[in-house]
């Protein structure tokens, strides 16, 4: 999309849209840097195994269950 386009699409919302719209401007998205792993590295995280999301979550719902 250019930034002409883009400029027409905003142009074109109505009042309600614009105020349900947050527009990011990342033009080499995605890239490395932004990849979880370049995330983590530049946090010092990493993932949770399977036994620390239980201690901290708990027992989640999935989709389906009511």
């Amino acid at each position: 999309m250019t930034k002409s386009e883009l400029h027409q699409q905003i142009e074109s919302m109505t009042e309600e849209e614009a105020a349900e719209v947050k527009l990011i401007f990342a033009p080499d998205w995605p890239s490395k840097a932004t990849s979880i792993e370049e995330i983590r590295k530049r946090t010092g995280t990493s993932p949770m195994s399977p036994e620390e999301f239980d201690r901290h979550f708990g027992s989640l719902r999935t989709d389906g269950e009511g």
